[in-house]
Order: structure tokens, then C-alpha cells, then sequence
């Protein structure tokens, strides 16, 4: 009878126990314990090992003889059939159930570079706009038109939010669920700086960025550069921007502040005066309305050797595809005042003073137009004769 009694005892503890794991299980068969979840266990046998315990942040819980041990991302069931196993090295046979006493908040998570960041109350209908509205929108460093939801099951959807007060409801607003994690990412708007700087590209925009800031990432301007023809784009719309005003006057009212996406464009100066031959800095300046042949010499430095007797001017007609070679004698200015001997030029002109032992040569004329590419076909244009010397 007494061992009758027992089974009959065992049997009673056991139904019980099946009941309260089933009721469990009917009420929430699929939640999933997080943080702040407050949870009660049951040890029938061993109610000294019975407790009640909230899921930390990091997703633990504490309980009798085992210590911390880790309940988030399981059901109450799963807790449950982990702690029986752990107390089963102390205890005969102990058994468990796991309920939660008190759920925490729905919440969804925003982060990034969102106005105001952490965890909001989910709400059921809650869609992305909202979540938005309740965080303030992005922060003025945040790009609203790749706002990325990831799920709790991994999948990521990005969504461009731009005015997301007028998206309620469309296909951009989508439903969120409870878990949701929504990411508003860094803006990395770009500014261009193209033309004649050191370092041509496009460079992350920052708020406050003036024309100055961008010609400093591009490493400023280069020789070549036409500070008086530079322009700016923003917003669809070019407008002239005055670079020599900016750059060697110090007109810093030119150094405006720039708008996301702007691009600068510094051209390369057209009008110049090339200078070759017998000259200590051979190239090209900056042409000016009424410079003379002897400007252009003086700008690039005579050699001792220079014959003034010789110099050749060099105009190109590309229209006609013609060469027209004039000699000036440059010692009848230098000597006798003769203006004509110092000849107004152009741009675009080339001025060619030969060497004193070597005299003028056409394949000289032929080598600097060549290199300089003035004209397209130069070979054809002088072999052909089409020249006026």
C-alpha cells in the first residue's frame, strides 16, 4: 500500500507538472525571453531552488547553486529543460517550469546617426515614418534616403525616407514589427573640384564647407589654372566664382559656404604667350591685352646667348590650318626705339628667339608647335606649305 501510495504521489506531481508546462506553452508558444523580461521558475521537488529573476541586458538570469546563466533568445520551455539538465548534477530528478510573471515593453531599436537614438515603444500599425517622427528624424550628419530596417530573422530592406512626413502609408512607410532594428546611415555627400588643381576628385562634404576648405582638399590651384573663368554648380545652376578675387586679393566674401553635391570647376587659362629658344625659363604666361614681344621675353629671362636680331613670332590660324612665321629684329627697339621691331601680340602666339651660333631653324618652329600641340596635323600644315614667313 505505502508503495502504491508513492507511485500514486508521483504520478499527481507529474500531471501537475505537465498542466503547468501546457497552460504555459497555450499562452505564448513561441516567445522568445529578452532583456527586461521578468521570469518565474518552479522546482517542485526542490522549492528551495525555486526563484524569481528579471533577464539582465547582457541575457542573463541568476539562480540557486548554478549562478548566472543565459535565458535570452530562449522560450520559458527551452529555460526550463536547460536548468533541469544543469541541477541534475545536484539534485534527484529535478523538475522545472519557467513562466513569464512580466513581459517587457515591444521595442524597436533605432541607431546610427538618427536625432535621438535607443529603443522606442512598438506599437501594433507602427509604421517606419513613425519611428522616425518619435526619434526626431536623422541628425544633420545622417543620410534619410538610405534608412536600412533589419528583422529579427536577419533580412535588411533600405528605404529612401526623404520627407517621410508625406510617405505615410505608401509603399516606402513599411509596417514594422516588434525587434526591428532601424539604421540611419552617415551622409557621405561629396563635393567635386576638377581643372587645374593639384589633386582633382571628389571629397566628402561636412557641414560649413567653404570654396576655400574644397581648393585646400584638392591641394589648391595650379599654375595654369584661369583664377577669372573658375565656376560653381550647385543645385543644377552654374554661376561664374571669382578665384583671383578669392586667391590674391582675399575677397573672402567669394569663400561661401557650399552645398551638398557643389562642383567646382577651375579651367586652364587660354590666353597665354609661349616663349622658347635662347630664354632661361622656357613655357607659357599669362597673356595680357597689350603685351609686346619684349614682355614676353622679359617674363621668361634672356640667355647671353640670345639672338635679338632673330626672333621669330609664331601665330596660328587654326580656322585656315595656317602658320604665319613673322622675324622681328628686336635690336632696332632696343637701339633705335622702333615699335614696330617690338610687335604686339596675341594669345596663343608663340615667340621663338634662336641661339646666336645656331641662328633660326625651321625644325626648331616644327619642335615647339609639335610639342605644344597648338595645331592638329602641324607636320601636314608646314611640310605642305601652307605657311606665311
Amino acid at each position: 500500500m505505502r508503495r502504491l501510495t508513492c507511485y500514486a504521489l508521483a504520478l499527481l506531481t507529474t500531471l501537475q507538472t505537465l498542466g503547468v508546462v501546457l497552460a504555459d506553452n497555450t499562452a505564448a508558444p513561441a516567445y522568445v525571453l529578452a532583456p527586461d523580461d521578468v521570469v518565474s521558475v518552479m522546482v517542485v521537488n526542490f522549492p528551495n531552488l525555486s526563484t524569481q529573476a528579471t533577464v539582465l541586458p547582457d541575457g542573463t538570469i541568476s539562480v540557486p547553486i548554478l549562478g548566472s546563466v543565459k535565458a535570452s533568445g530562449k522560450t520559458t520551455e527551452e529555460l526550463a529543460q536547460y536548468l533541469a539538465r544543469e541541477w541534475d548534477r545536484f539534485v534527484v530528478r529535478p523538475s522545472v517550469t519557467v513562466s513569464v510573471t512580466q513581459k517587457r515593453k515591444a521595442a524597436i531599436v533605432v541607431n546610427g546617426f538618427a536625432a535621438r537614438l535607443g529603443a522606442i515603444e512598438y506599437r501594433p500599425g507602427m509604421r517606419l515614418s513613425d519611428a522616425l517622427a518619435e526619434v526626431g528624424g536623422a541628425s544633420p550628419a545622417g543620410d534619410i534616403t538610405k534608412v536600412r530596417v533589419t528583422r529579427r530573422s536577419g533580412e535588411s530592406q533600405t528605404y529612401d525616407m526623404t520627407d517621410f512626413p508625406r510617405l505615410a502609408g505608401t509603399e516606402r512607410d513599411v509596417l514594422l514589427q516588434e525587434g526591428d532594428i532601424i539604421f540611419v546611415p552617415e551622409r557621405r555627400t561629396q563635393v567635386s573640384v576638377i581643372g587645374e588643381v593639384i589633386r582633382p576628385g571628389s571629397f566628402d562634404y561636412r557641414d560649413e564647407m567653404t570654396v576655400l576648405d574644397a581648393l585646400g582638399l584638392a591641394g589648391g590651384v595650379r599654375e595654369s589654372a584661369d583664377l577669372h573663368a573658375a565656376t560653381i554648380e550647385e543645385d543644377g545652376v552654374e554661376r561664374k566664382l571669382d578665384l583671383d578675387a578669392l586667391l590674391r586679393k582675399g575677397e573672402m566674401s567669394v569663400n561661401a559656404k557650399l552645398k551638398p553635391g557643389a562642383r567646382i570647376m577651375v579651367p586652364e587659362w587660354q590666353n597665354r604667350t609661349y616663349v622658347f629658344g635662347a630664354v632661361a625659363r622656357p613655357g607659357f604666361y599669362p597673356y595680357k591685352e597689350g603685351d609686346r614681344i619684349l614682355d614676353a621675353l622679359n617674363a621668361s629671362g634672356l640667355a647671353q646667348n640670345a639672338e635679338m636680331r632673330e626672333v621669330r613670332v609664331i601665330r596660328v590660324d587654326k580656322t585656315k590650318g595656317e602658320a604665319v612665321v613673322t622675324r622681328y629684329n628686336l635690336e632696332e627697339f632696343l637701339k633705335d626705339g622702333k615699335m614696330e621691331a617690338n610687335a604686339m601680340l596675341s594669345a596663343g602666339d608663340v615667340v621663338f628667339i634662336p641661339d646666336k651660333k645656331r641662328g633660326f631653324q625651321w625644325q626648331d618652329a616644327f619642335a615647339v608647335m609639335s610639342g605644344i600641340g597648338l595645331i592638329d596635323q602641324t607636320i601636314r600644315i608646314l611640310t605642305g606649305n601652307r605657311y606665311r614667313y
